[in-house]
């Protein structure tokens, strides 16, 4: 399974040790179970600090994390801001979900979690948020589409 963590989330996701709801994503990560997927494009560019970049660079070395080009999901994410679908203003998590499969997102942001479990935005699977370490279950083995 592919994960997706929001920026709201990344400074709990890089405490080193990580904390009680984090540490079984980093089980996961490196048990090889689970992948983290991300990109340094796009609006996400903006938003990671340069210590996030420098993490995910060092995880996807060992084979925890995986770039996606923003190139590679801009259309999408042009299109997602036509439909007048969504909530929140997170058309390029939506977007990088789309293009990777990842359907699990480590999030507290409540419109991007409407936005992420709904029919139209995210769909086959159907996207799912993990949110603390009562949602462990949610991270089972599987491999990315991409």
């Amino acid at each position: 399974m592919c994960m997706i963590v929001d920026t709201n989330r990344i400074g709990l996701f890089l405490q080193d040790p990580p904390n009680e709801d984090t540490q079984p994503i980093h089980s996961w990560m490196r048990r090889g179970l689970g992948t983290i997927v991300y990109s340094t494009g796009s609006v996400f560019a903006r938003e990671l600090k340069p210590r996030a970049r420098r993490r995910f660079l060092e995880w996807t070395r060992a084979g925890w994390a995986k770039p996606i080009p923003a190139d590679e999901f801009e259309d999408d994410e042009r299109a997602l801001w036509r439909s007048g679908l969504m909530k929140s203003d997170d058309a390029h998590v939506l977007a990088l979900a789309r293009r990777s499969g990842a359907r699990l997102l480590y999030t507290c942001d409540g419109d991007l979690i409407d936005d992420f479990k709904n029919k139209q935005l995210i769909d086959q699977p159907r996207g799912k948020i993990y949110s603390r370490a009562t949602n462990e279950n949610l991270l089972t083995a599987s491999v990315c589409r991409r």
